[in-house]
């Protein structure tokens, strides 16, 4: 038998656990459930492709466990078995909303809210079990009017918007800020695509009042290739199902009562929701319009808007722009093949996130506002920089300048950022687009040569970051930077990894123990200080360069040691201001040095910390000795 005839064999959970699906049925019947089972196959067009395990729906007719007036004496229940069960919870679905069960069913599904957390599903239970124990209490609890006001305050305000509708792949990016006055009921709207990579993305970027008055505009994205759209106010949103095509008969109707176009193809709106805290607040929605395209997994995938032909934003009258690329333009009518059904408009409903800093930060621990006030420098953005400046960038900070004067090499994709659609070009300036789209409030600059072969132009804004971060790996950038910022009093991180992945340090200055980079060096020649070990034959030396590199993954002690550099960075950047190098802010040390390999195998990470004290020998410190004794 083939591998591909086993995987299309596998049996349905009812077949492979008989006494299950035994135990399920004298389970309904004991509760005086009846049942049919639902053919969930479809023969024209089979969504299930080959080795998809069987599914399970059954129509379950459930006795009324607390009837009011006006219910029917049996409720009708959709449940859809997982292919995993009994290891997963059954879906239970009331079709049929019942009067005044407004809380614990999803208005859209008519999902019901059985179990507080899915994961609350024990293996040995049945669905009828699970309906005798919950049902009861989902039905008083969804209709109680006298809840407690804690629970009240608590669920207050409208639900979300998004979680009323039925959402297509994609999404429009808003600042929490984009709300006009509630005077306002309509304008336009200045929208940029950001990707098509699996579904159309935009943000939207200016929003306009009927007299095309600015009324918002974005710091975080350019008017580059904007697209202008209208939006409209649809206050009264019904507080159950939101219908896409409803939605799209209202917006239009409002804006041909403001004298906007009769029919176009994407309209913003600004409806009822709830934000934080379940206080009512209004969500906006993107609705777009076109021809369903053909069942296929591009359907899924792509739009369904047709194309037209691109305006300039300022033309506002001369007909509606469609935001992303669809099918065909329509074919004629004398041309279309007698017999062929018409195809209806397809509204189109994508949900608006949240995107401004305080909304990217919120789920951060610390100070991001303060965060926010710092720039850093990171010098070498390969395989230590790059996942630190990727780190940086999440955590918030305000503005980071990334230096390296290499062109990305796709084989060292194992252990960088960047992947193979970067391959050949500016390391620095492909991993900040990549920072953009992780943080677009981020102020980012670059420096596209080596550190040593810029003129020096460089050092005036190393000596004016808040932090800099040597990933180099190169001893000469690592003493030229020592040396510079020791006179500024510039804090200093210096990362590095050793052959084989098989350790790593971190060292910070200026050090609390008062110690310089020389003294470091003088103190790891006397084994006064923990050194990181190396493998042995792990250092490779490329044809045509005698500049070595090493053989070692991000999975290894690379991704300890960025990881390690982002979180003494951050702590360093959000230390009280004023502080001094005895109380940087710097809670783990000098010298951080990571060991993963040990006796001949490897080992769990073990961190060792040092204080970098003042090497009795060294030149630096002598000097400045000799010259305070003057």
């Amino acid at each position: 038998m083939s591998a591909s005839t086993t995987a299309s064999t596998t049996a349905a959970w009812w077949l492979a656990y008989p006494d299950v699906w035994a135990a399920e049925q004298a389970a309904l019947g004991a509760a005086d459930a009846t049942w049919s089972q639902e053919d969930t196959h479809d023969p024209v067009e089979p969504d299930d492709g080959p080795g998809a395990v069987p599914l399970l729906v059954l129509n379950v007719d459930w006795p009324h466990p607390a009837a009011q007036p006006g219910d029917p004496a049996t409720l009708r229940l959709r449940v859809d078995f997982p292919a995993a069960y009994p290891w997963f919870a059954p879906q239970v679905v009331l079709p049929e909303p019942l009067p005044g069960l407004s809380r614990h069913r999803h208005p859209v599904t008519g999902q019901l809210c059985l179990l507080a957390d899915p994961e609350d599903w024990q293996a040995g239970s049945t669905l009828a079990g699970l309906l005798t124990g919950q049902l009861p209490r989902l039905l008083a609890a969804g209709r109680d009017t006298g809840a407690r006001p804690a629970t009240l305050a608590l669920e207050a305000g409208a639900e979300a918007a998004w979680t009323r509708s039925h959402l297509s792949l994609g999404a429009l990016l808003v600042d929490t800020n984009c709300v006009p006055a509630p005077e306002v009921p309509g304008g336009w709207a200045d929208l940029i695509t950001v990707s098509r990579t699996i579904a159309p993305v935009s943000a939207l970027i200016t929003l306009r009042g009927p007299e095309q008055q600015v009324l918002w505009e974005s710091q975080a994205f350019t008017r580059h290739n904007a697209r202008r759209i209208s939006w409209v106010r649809l206050p009264d949103t019904p507080a159950d199902g939101v219908d896409g095509a409803v939605l799209w008969a209202r917006a239009t109707e409002q804006l041909a009562e403001l004298g906007g176009e009769d029919e176009p193809n994407a309209v913003a709106v600004l409806v009822d929701s709830e934000g934080p805290g379940r206080r009512p607040c209004e969500e906006w929605l993107l609705l777009t319009r076109g021809v369903p395209k053909p069942r296929s997994l591009e359907a899924l995938l792509e739009p369904a808007e047709p194309p037209t032909q691109d305006v300039s934003p300022a033309e506002v009258g001369g007909g509606q722009l469609s935001l992303f690329d669809g099918d065909e333009p329509a074919m004629p009518a004398h041309e279309v093949p007698a017999g062929t059904p018409p195809r209806s408009p397809q509204v189109r409903v994508r949900r608006s996130y949240a995107i401004d800093r305080d909304a990217l930060t919120a789920r951060l621990p610390g100070d991001p506002a303060r965060l926010a006030q710092a720039t850093a420098t990171v010098v070498g953005v390969g395989a230590l920089g790059g996942p630190v400046a990727l780190e940086l960038a999440r955590a918030g900070v305000g503005g980071l300048h990334l230096i390296d004067g290499d062109l990305h090499d796709p084989a060292t994709g194992a252990r960088q950022l960047l992947t193979i659609r970067d391959a050949g070009s500016p390391k620095a300036l492909a991993v900040a687009l990549s920072l953009i789209d992780v943080n677009p409030h981020l102020q980012l600059t670059t420096g596209l040569r080596p550190l040593g072969a810029d003129d020096g132009r460089e050092l005036p804004g190393l000596t004016a970051s808040t932090l800099v971060i040597d990933c180099t790996a190169n001893p000469a950038a690592n003493r030229y930077l020592a040396a510079h910022l020791g006179v500024t009093g510039t804090p200093l991180l210096i990362a590095s990894a050793t052959a084989g992945a098989w350790g790593g340090a971190i060292t910070a200055l200026p050090a609390a123990g008062g110690g310089c980079w020389e003294c470091l060096q003088l103190h790891r020649g006397a084994r006064t200080v923990p050194w990181p070990p190396a493998r042995p034959d792990a250092q490779l030396t490329p044809v045509g360069c005698s500049h070595p590199t090493y053989e070692g993954a991000w999975t290894d002690s690379l991704g300890h040691v960025a990881l390690q550099t982002a979180r003494t960075a951050i702590a360093l950047l959000t230390a009280p201001a004023g502080a001094t190098a005895a109380a940087s802010g710097n809670p783990y040390g000098d010298l951080q040095v990571v060991t993963l390999y040990r006796r001949g195998r490897p080992v769990h990470p073990r961190w060792q910390t040092r204080q970098l004290t003042v090497h009795p020998a060294c030149p630096l410190h002598q000097a400045r000795r000799r010259r305070g004794s003057q």
